[in-house]
């Protein structure tokens, strides 16, 4: 059951990844055509910033991620880092897609923008195939731990 399970929560980990992935490419087109004060929104060093550390964690999601999915071909056990990822991307996607809409401002709400369907699909995904906290259980247990 483990060994399927670990396949089901890796495809999930892939959701995220793509998720997180295409949110930032919202945002990052959005910042660069938006304007405020004659310029583009990512001119602004704030919004680059934000741009920066969202760029940062989602290629390090995509990182692991390549390396998981080796594994996982080669048919290793990938149990620990799978519940690793999956709990890691799937709060990770929820935060680059959380930034994005704040980077859209109003516009982030509007059905009309991709941004807003992203955020609110990807809700889901630190939830479907063991909660965030589940996957935190799997670990501690792994690491030798009885967390009660």
């Amino acid at each position: 059951m483990m060994e399927k399970l670990q396949q089901e929560r890796l495809e999930v980990s892939i959701k995220c990844q793509v998720n997180a992935e295409e949110a930032f490419k919202e945002a990052l087109a959005y910042a660069k055509t938006r304007e405020a004060f004659g310029r583009p929104i990512g001119n602004f060093q704030y919004t680059a910033f934000r741009l920066a550390e969202m760029a940062t964690e989602v290629q390090m999601g995509r990182t692991f991620l390549d390396d998981l999915i080796a594994k996982h071909i080669r048919g290793e056990s990938i149990v620990q880092e799978v519940s690793m990822a999956k709990y890691w991307l799937g709060e990770m996607v929820n935060r680059i897609a959380y930034q994005a809409v704040q980077i859209h401002g109003g516009y982030g709400y509007m059905e009309e923008y991709r941004i807003c369907r992203i955020y609110r699909d990807v809700r889901s995904l630190s939830i479907f195939a063991g909660t965030s906290e589940i996957m935190k259980l799997i670990i501690s247990k792994n690491l030798g731990l009885s967390p009660l």
